[in-house]
């Protein structure tokens, strides 16, 4: 008989022709094997068994069906599911650990969400004046909002840097989350800040629609975003300051008698300063509401070669954090009416 053919370039399983024209049973590259050899059956080994006699299942003995790494103890750490925190997750981190609400509201084109991937990427760089990043449980979300303005080519910059924000859930706010690292002494801070669209301030504006808008009431302090470029233009600011004033009066309204401290944040500084007068007329108008208002002038992506990119935003985030409710008076002082004191007056009768 003949073995296996021995061509490393045998074809014959799949052609069924030997790859050298060969009849099979003569084939020179098949070795003749004896017959005895080939015939002979193979003899099984005994299975092994133990002390006391038992058989031992060889495929146990050897490990084998086994996986070949154990489980792990805790599953292993992973992204948060969702990209930004809802009302509920909010609510529970501020419930866990001091949190510092930002109150953002704006018009359409304002910059809200410019100014808040320009402090994410300067975190990501280090180059945040005073805080270092510590940690996040929404990077996703700030990625996701950061993506449009790395895809734009250097000397062609596009006219909007971030996309126009749209929400999966239109009937609720989405919080994004930070923790920073304060330089000074170490401290850590915990900030969430929502990422609205002006779509809401303006329905706030226009229909008094603050359904969505409540959360503002636990918010520490509030940021009323304007576009700056229209307070320096001649056509435009009436309107601009108009509408800023009525959304300082729809906050009035909608925070009932708490009176965070209002931080109107002028955008585009690399275009245009922010006008002295019109801060002062907004800082009056609130002051007609109880408002305590500031003015921080920021420029989250800058144009002007004399202006870095984030101006004004470390400021603007240290100055929200050190934002805090005036105490109320522990005793507060009453007036006194002598007229009042009945015992005073009181005679027994003889």
């Amino acid at each position: 008989m003949r073995g296996a053919c021995e061509n490393p370039n045998c074809t014959f399983n799949a052609t069924g022709s030997c790859v050298v024209g060969n009849p099979p049973g003569d084939c020179s590259f098949r070795p003749v094997v004896d017959a005895g050899e080939a015939d002979s059956p193979e003899v099984e080994s005994p299975d092994p068994v133990d002390d006391t006699g038992d058989k031992i299942d060889i495929s146990l003995a050897l490990g084998l069906g086994r996986a070949v790494l154990s489980a792990p103890d805790q599953d292993p750490p992973t992204f948060p599911a969702s990209r930004t925190l809802g009302i509920l997750e909010a609510n529970a981190m501020m419930e866990q650990r001091q949190t510092c609400l930002i109150g953002i509201v704006g018009l359409a084109g304002a910059g809200k969400t410019a100014a808040l991937v320009s402090a994410y990427l300067m975190l990501s760089k280090g180059q945040f004046e005073g805080f270092s990043y510590a940690d996040s449980e929404t990077l996703r979300a700030f990625e996701e909002i950061a993506r449009a303005s790395r895809t734009w080519d250097k000397g062609n910059p596009p006219e909007h840097i971030t996309s126009h924000t749209t929400l999966s859930n239109d009937r609720e706010a989405g919080f994004l989350h930070l923790r920073l690292r304060r330089d000074v002494d170490g401290r850590l801070f915990d900030i969430l800040l929502p990422d609205l669209p002006g779509e809401w301030s303006r329905e706030l504006i226009d229909r008094k629609d603050e359904d969505r808008l409540n959360f503002l009431r636990a918010a520490s302090v509030i940021w009323l975003m304007v576009d700056g470029r229209q307070f320096s233009d001649d056509g435009k600011v009436a309107r601009a300051h108009y509408r800023a004033t009525l959304l300082i009066e729809r906050l009035a309204d909608l925070l009932g008698k708490r009176r965070p401290r209002i931080i109107v944040v002028p955008t585009w500084q690399d275009k245009q300063p922010f006008p002295q007068e019109e801060a002062a007329r907004l800082a009056s108008c609130g002051a007609r509401f109880g408002f305590d208002m500031d003015i921080a002038p920021i420029a989250s992506f800058s144009w002007n070669d004399d202006m870095e990119p984030g101006h004004g935003i470390p400021k603007l985030i240290a100055d929200s954090l050190a934002a805090r409710p005036s105490p109320p008076n522990f005793w507060p002082e009453t007036g006194y009416d002598h007229s009042e004191r009945r015992l005073a007056a009181f005679r027994r009768k003889p």
